[in-house]
């Protein structure tokens, strides 16, 4: 029997211990020479991103059709003649046409919200408002010229006229202004339904709210110059009528958006169309001050605005408001773009101040009233369409969140 030494085991195991550290020793340098390998980041979140829009708007607005206020005669009239309609010689200075439907500025503000990153589904919220338009008309004389507020003679069935200014009788002046608003605001939810290459489809759902309204103010002044006629010389007369027409439009507001983009341009368009109610309203005044040697007594009632017509009235109706938008938008930095567009709205039964006005006028209604016959002049709801368009400018900013 072969016999083992303790020293033979010994040395074989200190050898099989130095293989196994220089093997130890040559991974660690070829694990040394390897790239570092690391967790992968997680996935960027999917939220959504805020956006705004400002644009300025430079709109016209249909404007506000009055009647004949005040008309001249020429020279020579006999004073049961001066400024009634339709005798030779008379002719309208103010009214008979339309007021305020000149270019007015604007402003409009837009912000919305992305729900998801590929801007599928979002909510949007806006308003806009035009600046305050006004029209206006004054005229004073002592005499001549004439000066007279035309309206139809309910009792005798034909035309007549109050007198301002006439020769050898009265001195007087007139002033007419009237003043137009409109605004709205709403709110929008949207989603995609279909995109073909770089054309996007969504549809609109939500709120639609506007305001429009004319505020009509009539007012003259005649002095009685006449010497030993039936009324004190010195006498005025002092006439006011105001008229103020309100529309407000709430409303469900449906409508198509399509989109096109290459590269930093935009083209996007929108049909939208709400359906609702108009709630109307009318506020018809008038007074009447009369000085006589410094005593001033004053009446209700003016000329076109009497007790048959005078308070403030409301009416209801259903209305439908089409609204059309073309836009063209260019990116010129990361989230910006300036924006260019032309806007129409079609706006149906909107009351205005010059349809709230009745020309035909019972005399024994006039201060000092006498009272008896017809109760005209009448409230009147005569609503009509209101046609806004116009064009905008503006820039659009995109920032997103987290």
């Amino acid at each position: 029997m072969r016999s083992i030494s303790f020293l033979s085991v010994a040395s074989k195991t200190v050898a099989v211990a130095s293989l196994s550290l220089v093997a130890a020793a040559g991974t660690a340098a070829f694990a040394a020479d390897l790239p570092l390998v690391t967790k992968a980041p997680p996935p960027p979140l999917s939220g959504g991103s805020f956006w705004a829009e400002v644009d300025y708007l430079a709109w016209t607005v249909k404007g506000d059709k009055l009647p004949p206020l005040v008309t001249t005669s020429v020279a020579g009239t006999p004073l049961s003649q001066a400024g009634v309609l339709g005798f030779p010689g008379t002719s309208v200075l103010f009214g008979d046409s339309t007021t305020n439907d000149k270019w007015r500025s604007g402003l409009r503000a837009r912000l919305g919200y992305w729900f998801d990153s590929q801007h599928k589904t979002g909510i949007e919220g806006s308003f806009f408002g035009l600046e305050q338009a006004s029209a206006g008309f004054s005229a004073s004389s002592t005499g001549t010229p004439i000066l007279a507020r035309p309206f139809f003679d309910a009792s005798l069935n034909q035309q007549s006229a109050t007198l301002i200014a006439f020769p050898g009788a009265l001195a007087g002046s007139v002033n007419i202004n009237e003043t137009s608003r409109l605004y709205g605001a709403g709110v929008l939810y949207r989603q995609e339904i279909g995109s073909w290459g770089a054309e996007r489809f969504s549809v609109l759902a939500g709120y639609r709210y506007l305001h429009a309204s004319d505020d009509l103010g009539i007012s003259s002044l005649s002095t009685v110059t006449a010497i030993n006629g039936p009324i004190p010389a010195g006498t005025a007369f002092g006439v006011n009528d105001s008229f103020k027409a309100i529309s407000n439009f709430h409303g469900v507001d449906l409508g198509v958006i399509g989109e096109f983009t290459q590269g930093p341009w935009l083209l996007e368009w929108r049909a939208q169309v709400a359906l609702g109610a108009n709630f109307n309203e009318a506020q018809i005044n008038g007074s009447t001050s009369i000085n006589l040697g410094g005593v001033v007594t004053t009446s209700p009632g003016g000329l076109l605005a009497l007790s048959s017509n005078i308070g403030n009235f409301s009416q209801t109706r259903f209305a439908v408001v089409p609204e059309l938008t073309l836009k063209a938008g260019y990116q010129f930095a990361p989230g910006w773009r300036v924006i260019g567009g032309y806007d129409l709205l079609y706006w149906t039964g909107v009351q205005r101040a010059g349809n709230l006005i009745d020309s035909t006028i019972n005399t024994a209604l006039i201060p000092p009233a006498t009272g008896g016959g017809p109760q005209r002049p009448q409230v009147q709801f005569n609503s009509s369409p209101l046609l806004a368009q116009g064009f905008s400018a503006g820039v659009r900013y995109e920032f997103g969140v987290r």
